[in-house]
């Protein structure tokens, strides 16, 4: 079953103690059965109640040397990705003497390619018969991320890491984005507040005017507290051939403040955690639920170190919006927007310069083509799904995303009239290093989005699509919610029947209407009942007709 161990052989051997220098312990890790050296293992020191003190790695040939803070009885815990973790027995560190250890290990493999998902996946629960497996899983996780707050406190490395923020409006158009490129030391996102304080206020704070979005680190997703108010259940995928497992949790039942939730995923044939996704509940307002979400994703340097090689998170931006409750409006907060930040680290330099990590790059270009128009679709947001990588396509619809991950992915766009029709295109894509794929994408033809959209019998072809935004002029805003009616006279004499369908805008204060194309159509937007604005719409030989309906409402309407 769940066997991946570094069982220490005969606990510790006591090689000798010498003078000179603080309460050190050093020492050598080996394989017990060929006494090869185990490089790139942690060497973790515990305190008697098994808390940890300090860690170091050792090197190639599977040194370490650790110094206590002070004198005292200690442990040692040997932690290598993919191996059960094993703790020795106690040991004494003496003032001003180096304690010299020699660490026999028995290296037997996890499999957590044996691991079977039982029941629904996302369910916030464990079997019995699980538990050891989540457990498995619960500590492969820890050890990545307490290695890379280690890491990241000792310092040691420079990273060359690209930072961006970017701004998009409520339907995901890119507005602007800024970017820097600086050396660091330091790459950890973000550092939690404690977890008492997120336990006790939530993971989302009003600052002021500014909603603020906290992220757990490992510190805190390792504690007592952050264990005892959320639940865990096992998850598989299957990404690209390789088959990962995941860890979700989420809040416990009647937990009401706002919290987080997410999963863990990490690779069944080697046990190593590649990506954190994040997400928040219990947040209040759906429309902040909506967009606030995040990624980490980890990598590993040829020593054992660990490190966060690319992460962003998305808040949106929340104002109060006037929209339609019935026959009246009502001021409710909605997203007009949202804010992203992020980074990526490009490589990674030892302190004599030497390159110890350097993210492969491709390059994909492609078309955005609109077939309602027979044109090239400019100002389009292309988006390299799973990764930050986004551009902005030209006034002929052609765009470039350089720079990219190998691998196979997905490449996507979003534009006002995509929006607008509820339709998009996608197209996946193998990425080579050094090699230019081409990936061209359309928004579909009036008649595809028509059989798409509009159910039967609207698909004849007398049937057409009516759509657009109404817009509120005096507030210079959507409106949301507002009733939209499409009225014509069946059978185009003023002595037939009068006949008329009723939408209700959306979120983004968008209708979508089937109706006669041929018929006289009148586009009333109404409030209480009664028409506040009235415009003809006529079809012509398209089956697909987009019309904006501006309003000025008039005050206390």
């Amino acid at each position: 079953m769940l066997q991946r161990a570094l069982l220490l052989v005969a606990t510790v051997l006591l090689v000798g103690a010498s003078a000179a220098g603080a309460q050190t312990v050093k020492g050598i890790v080996r394989q017990s059965d060929t006494s090869a050296p185990m490089g790139g293992t942690y060497v973790v020191l515990l305190d008697p109640d098994s808390l940890e003190v300090t860690r170091a790695l050792t090197n190639p040939l599977g040194e370490f040397n650790i110094t206590a803070p002070r004198p005292g009885s200690y442990r040692v815990r040997t932690e290598q990705i993919g191996y059960r973790s094993v703790v020795s027995s106690l040991f004494t560190l003496s003032e001003e003497k180096v304690t010299e250890l020699e660490l026999l290990v028995q290296p037997v493999i996890v499999r957590l390619d044996a691991i079977t998902i039982r029941g629904e996946a996302r369910e916030c629960r464990v079997v019995e018969e699980q538990a050891l497996e989540v457990l498995a899983v619960w500590d492969e996780a820890r050890k990545v991320l307490q290695a890379v707050a280690w890491s990241d406190l000792q310092g040691h490395l420079v990273h060359e890491l690209e930072r961006f923020e970017r701004w998009y409006s409520f339907t995901f158009r890119l507005l602007h984005e800024a970017r820097s490129t600086t050396p660091t030391r330091h790459v950890l996102p973000f550092r939690s507040r404690s977890v008492e304080e997120l336990e006790e206020l939530g993971y989302v704070l009003l600052e002021g005017d500014s909603v603020v979005y906290e992220a757990p680190d490992a510190e805190v997703f390792f504690s007592d507290l952050f264990l005892q108010h959320h639940c865990f259940s096992l998850d598989e995928a299957n990404w690209d051939g390789r088959r990962m497992v995941g860890l979700r949790f989420e809040p416990v039942r009647g937990r009401a403040l706002p919290d987080v939730k997410g999963v863990f995923w990490l690779d069944r044939a080697t046990a190593a955690l590649e990506r954190l996704e994040l997400g928040y509940v219990n947040v209040g307002m759906w429309q902040r639920e909506r967009g606030a979400s995040g990624e980490l994703e980890f990598a590993r340097l040829p020593d054992g170190r660990w490190f966060v090689s690319r992460w962003w998170i998305l808040m949106p931006l929340v104002r109060r919006v006037e929209t339609m409750k019935g026959p009246v409006w009502d001021l409710r907060d909605a997203v007009v927007g949202f804010e992203e930040e992020g980074g990526e680290v490009r490589r990674v330099y030892a302190p004599d310069g030497r390159t110890l990590y350097a993210r492969g790059r491709a390059t994909v270009r492609g078309v955005i083509f609109d077939s309602t128009s027979g044109r090239g679709l400019a100002d389009a947001y292309v988006r390299l799904a799973g990764t930050r990588s986004v551009t902005i396509s030209e006034a002929d619809g052609s765009y470039w995303l350089t720079d990219l991950p190998e691998g196979r992915y997905t490449v996507t766009f979003t534009h006002p009239r995509a929006t607008l029709l509820g339709l998009a295109d996608e197209g996946e894509v193998d990425l080579e290093v050094g090699v230019v794929a081409r990936v061209n994408l359309a928004l579909p033809s009036p008649r595809t989005i028509v059989e798409r959209v509009c159910p039967e019998p609207a698909t004849a072809a007398e049937e057409g699509l009516l759509v657009g935004r109404v817009y509120d002029t005096a507030r210079d805003t959507v409106m949301v919610g507002a009733r939209v009616r499409v009225v014509w006279l069946e059978g185009g004499t003023p002595t037939d029947r009068l006949r008329w369908v009723e939408v209700e805008t959306d979120s983004e204060g968008i209708y979508r209407a089937c109706v006669p194309r041929s018929a006289a159509l009148s586009v009333e937007v109404r409030v209480g009942g009664e028409p506040l604005a009235a415009a003809p719409a006529v079809f012509g030989e398209s089956r697909l007709r987009i019309l904006d309906v501006e309003v000025r409402r008039p005050e206390g309407r």
